[in-house]
């Protein structure tokens, strides 16, 4: 029997001089794990999922619970990482014990962190492992008794744990590890089952749609696509765009109503449910088809300088309930124009799940790298990333691209081309070469290129890769995205504070929405960095930004500037991107107009 008196005066010995000394009492294995450990306390990592799995955990936790809602203990996963993904508590008051030494969702809480766990012993010991309180290295934990067994996988995701903690007053013992290993066995199990469950919840929403009478239902879990005799009906174009629409659900999980403008010119009401697990719903028809290429000569040439206008009745929608209806289906797709980050958003996660590869666009520090990485996360879970910065490939040594090409092809990779515009002519012809063999091998890899500048010319050195991209994304920089500033600097702000108490006052949004941003997300990022190090935990007063968020405002646009941003969009929304159609319509030069798109931010629409 373990003499938890020795083992404690052996930790206390090792907290003061850094050894265990010779004490029979402690494990060999233990012991290792308290020469490993030396910050000693849970760091707060996120609460990326990354392939674990949460889901099924969760399922399985609470079913469990509620044949048992009494049991004095609770139940959590572990992900290989060390960071605590779920947890569900029983009955007592283990959950007030728990929350106060930080063992909650998003900390990491390894054996390099906190010393001897059971997550940590499971891999080691056959699958399963049990500690009690005093062989933890946190003075913290010795109150706590954990048992865990190894989540069974055979799709190469990570190695979770499933714990049961309880108290050592009244530990879980063999019975709670007999616990573990059951609960362990039923997550791997749904887990096994996981693309047969979404291939079937996604039929279910397939046919549910169906039945409601819906001209045009789509539905996809990211490998197959389902399509109504209504979709096949249409233009391979048409049929394109809302494959693409529904690709785009599925990836960013986002539900609701969208306005879609088909390649053929008809107008689309369409609602998309996403379905838990990476699936999507897309159901609906065409909106007032007959009227949707008909535009009067008034309003197609309206903006124009040279253009005829015609006197205009505002007061016909109110009048007439059809009319209505277009033109509310209009101010919706005017929205979505204006909002250039969220077409980039839908356009990159299409190209992902359909395996595109893909140019982004911007200025630097814009996201480009980011977006695509976090889109290509939320369709592969157990995809592999590698970036390379094309500004270190130099006119000799070896073959920058020769790493990817020996990874193995059985999992999807991203490999990202950052700062393509910094690439010297040599550089580019042995990009080129290399990119060219990588595309042709077998194996789901997928490509994206980054390109630090507000247009792409074709006569840089990197214009020799564009051949290799299926279609260019323009990423809009962060002056042009006020609208949800405020919620792009909580998110930065949650990422850097560990977990701390710390919130933006209106009046510090304010001040971020009105700046310029020319360094766009990093400076952003290193602006938040400054003052999460000068104030720790509260409310983030404007005193507490840096001087330089007060000096370069972001320029407001006069009511001129403002109807011609306008117009422009108008033209773009009725040629259907053509910019050659949209500068005719509007009267003024294809060079005018480009100058003008760039200055304004606003999407190419097409």
């Amino acid at each position: 029997m373990t003499d938890p008196v020795a083992i404690e005066s052996a930790r206390r010995s090792f907290l003061a001089d850094g050894a265990a000394g010779r004490s029979p009492a402690v494990r060999p294995e233990v012991l290792r794990s308290w020469e490993r450990s030396k910050v000693g306390e849970p760091v707060f990592a996120g609460h990326e999922a990354a392939g674990s799995a949460v889901a099924e955990a969760d399922e399985v936790f609470a079913r469990f619970l509620t044949l048992t809602p009494d049991l004095p203990c609770s139940l959590a996963l572990v992900g290989e990482d060390g960071v605590l993904r779920v947890r569900r508590d029983g009955g007592g008051g283990l959950a007030a014990l728990l929350d106060a030494v930080g063992f909650t969702p998003g900390f990491r809480l390894a054996e390099d962190v906190v010393g001897t766990t059971a997550a940590a012993l499971a891999p080691h010991t056959g699958g399963a492992a049990r500690v009690d309180g005093p062989e933890h290295l946190h003075p913290d934990l010795t109150w706590l008794a954990e048992a865990a067994a190894v989540v069974g996988r055979d799709d190469g995701g990570p190695c979770d744990a499933v714990v049961v903690l309880g108290h050592v007053s009244d530990p879980p013992g063999e019975l709670g590890l007999a616990v573990a290993r059951g609960l362990a066995a039923d997550v791997g199990a749904l887990v096994r089952d996981r693309r047969t469950r979404l291939a079937r919840a996604v039929h279910d929403g397939y046919a549910a749609a169906e039945t409601t009478g819906h001209a045009w239902v789509l539905a996809t879990d990211g490998a197959f696509l389902l399509t109504s005799p209504g979709v096949r009906r249409l233009p391979a174009a048409d049929q394109q765009a809302l494959a693409d629409l529904a690709l785009g659900g599925a990836v960013l999980c986002e539900d609701g109503t969208r306005h879609a403008d088909l390649p053929s010119g008809r107008c689309a009401q369409l609602g998309v449910t996403p379905v838990p697990g990476g699936g999507c719903v897309v159901a609906g028809g065409p909106v007032d088809e007959s009227r949707a290429a008909v535009v009067p000569e008034a309003v197609r040439r309206q903006g124009s300088h040279v253009a005829p206008t015609g006197r205009r009745d505002y007061a016909a929608d109110l009048r007439d309930g059809e009319g209505r209806a277009h033109s509310e289906a209009r101010r919706r797709a005017n929205r979505e124009l204006l909002s250039p980050y969220l077409r980039a958003r839908h356009e990159v996660a299409a190209a992902v799940g359909q395996g595109r590869h893909q140019l982004l666009v911007g200025e630097a520090g814009a996201g480009k790298r980011t977006l695509a990485v976090e889109q290509f996360r939320r369709a592969h879970p157990q995809g592999r990333t590698r970036v390379v910065d094309c500004a270190t490939i130099g006119n000799g040594g070896p073959d920058p691209l020769a790493p990817v090409a020996r990874e193995p092809g059985d999992r999807p990779h991203l490999l990202v081309l950052s700062q393509l515009n910094l690439l010297g002519p040599v550089a580019a012809r042995r990009l080129d070469e290399s990119l060219r063999t990588l595309v042709a091998m077998p194996g789901p890899l997928l490509v994206a290129g980054c390109v630090d500048s507000a247009s792409v010319d074709a006569t840089r050195p990197y214009g020799l890769l564009l051949r290799h991209f299926h279609e260019t994304v323009r990423v809009p920089a962060l002056r042009y995205r006020a609208d949800e500033l405020g919620d792009i600097a909580l998110s930065i702000l949650h990422s850097l504070s560990g977990g701390r108490s710390l919130r933006l006052s209106l009046q510090v949004v304010r001040v971020l929405e009105g700046y310029a941003w020319p360094g766009n997300l990093r400076e952003l990022t290193d602006v938040l960095r400054y003052v999460v190090a000068r104030k720790p935990v509260g409310v983030i007063q404007a005193p507490d930004l840096p001087a330089s968020c007060f000096t370069g405002r972001a320029p407001r646009m006069s009511m001129l500037e403002a109807a011609q941003c306008d117009a422009i969009i108008q033209a773009l929304y009725e040629s259907r991107g053509n910019r050659y159609k949209a500068a005719e319509m509007l009267g003024i030069a294809r060079s005018s107009l480009y100058r003008k798109i760039d200055a304004f931010g606003i999407s190419y629409i097409g």
